[in-house]
């Protein structure tokens, strides 16, 4: 059976936690049009789950499968089930599953020791426009000396780049500033 949104809401692969999600429990963003136009859906996917209560689902349609977001909204406590639709057409379900999902830790801290104190390579990268930020923070990985760090400054918080890091194995840790922007200090 499809729902209204044209996901498969029955069959064997469904997880049974999503299967026991009624329709109306389901937020739907569907971002295909926007990313054909060019633009970054990445600020309107993250108001959208933002805005979810914890009985919620998201579902997201997106013209490819958006695997770096897989990492980011597992730090927030969802799991997904991805479904390939057509050339171009996918349906993802993102979902709290169980106690676990619940008490998911928030992004905003890392696991591992604090940052080093001391001098930091000071990477500001605000008032760029995605993926400027991340690709500039990255760049400037290599610069960090054993027992340094690099302290950036974002407009947003780089939720993208935070599997990139993890990739790398950098600890990292963010707080939002009360002038308004988020300054991410990075380690190894």
């Amino acid at each position: 059976m499809m729902n209204e949104s044209g996901c498969h809401s029955e069959g064997p692969s469904m997880p049974e936690a999503l299967r026991n999600i009624p329709e109306d429990r389901r937020v739907v963003l569907d971002v295909r049009d926007q990313v054909r136009a060019g633009e970054e859906p990445f600020q309107r996917i993250m108001q959208t789950v933002m805005s979810l209560k914890d009985d919620q689902a998201f579902v997201l349609y997106n013209i490819f499968e958006p695997i770096p977001l897989y990492g980011v909204l597992a730090q927030r406590g969802f799991t997904h089930w991805t479904q390939k639709r057509g050339p171009q057409d996918w349906c993802i379900t993102f979902y709290r599953a169980g106690e676990q999902a619940a008490t998911a830790p928030a992004p905003s801290a890392a696991p591992g020791p604090a940052a080093p104190a001391g001098d930091a390579i000071v990477v500001d990268a605000r008032g760029l426009e995605p993926p400027q930020p991340m690709a500039k923070i990255l760049e400037n990985l290599p610069r960090i000396a054993a027992g340094g760090h690099i302290l950036a400054m974002t407009d947003r918080r780089p939720m993208l780049l935070y599997p990139k890091l993890e990739e790398r194995g950098f600890s990292f840790s963010t707080e939002e500033t009360t002038h308004g922007w988020f300054e991410t200090r990075i380690w190894k």
